[in-house]
């Protein structure tokens, strides 16, 4: 596992997400729920955008980052699309780095890993589950394309984590999210080139009883 890093994601503590004014809300993006995604998602670091592996995808401005996802019952299936190599990041549950629960992909010469680190003040550390709770992940590069693909597969509920803000996504609540892109270089002890702050919910399942229903 990677020590303490000092560097990587340092501005996000202090960044502030743009906005076209001053009491302007910043626009919630939704994770589609999908009872089908274990079955359509193949986590290879390749994301199939013919097939629509994915039901939903959304392209970040600012970082260069395209995510695709959904959500089942009890887990949620993202990909992370970018040009060259390098690092890219999502974090969930915080508006900066500190407390923010964080996937971070690499892929450059002999690097290839997807690792699950916590935010802790301006560093940031491996989870203290360690990566048990990527159940799936993967990384590649296409050298045809130019195109860096990042997979993984991670619970909802995420009791026992510790140091991070939340312990999961319930659908219906709004959620901060957190991308984060250095293409340059691997290493993680680099700064980000590019980041954007989010806000995300669940979309509600649509087979679950509404309070009341029988």
């Amino acid at each position: 596992m990677f020590r303490m890093i000092p560097l990587l994601w340092a501005a996000l503590a202090t960044g502030v997400f743009a906005q076209a004014g001053a009491d302007s809300v910043p626009q919630v993006l939704v994770m589609p729920y999908d009872s089908t995604m274990e079955d359509r998602v193949t986590v290879d670091g390749y994301i199939d955008k013919e097939d629509d592996e994915y039901p939903a995808s959304f392209t970040n401005k600012a970082t260069g980052i395209t995510v695709y996802w959904g959500y089942d019952d009890s887990l949620m299936f993202i990909g992370l699309e970018s040009k060259g190599k390098g690092w890219l990041a999502i974090g969930f549950g915080s508006d900066k780095m500190h407390e923010a629960n964080m996937v971070i992909g690499r892929f450059h010469n002999d690097v290839a890993e997807v690792v699950n680190h916590v935010g802790v003040n301006r560093t940031h550390a491996a989870a203290n589950l360690g990566d048990s709770l990527l159940i799936e992940s993967e990384i590649d590069f296409d050298e045809e394309t130019g195109t860096m693909a990042m997979e993984f597969v991670y619970p909802l509920s995420w009791n026992g984590l510790k140091g991070a803000a939340i312990s999961g996504l319930v659908p219906g609540e709004v959620y901060d999210l957190l991308l984060a892109r250095n293409a340059r270089t691997a290493a993680l002890t680099a700064k980000h080139g590019q980041k954007a702050q989010l806000k995300f919910q669940l979309a509600t399942n649509p087979g679950e009883k509404k309070s009341g229903e029988q």
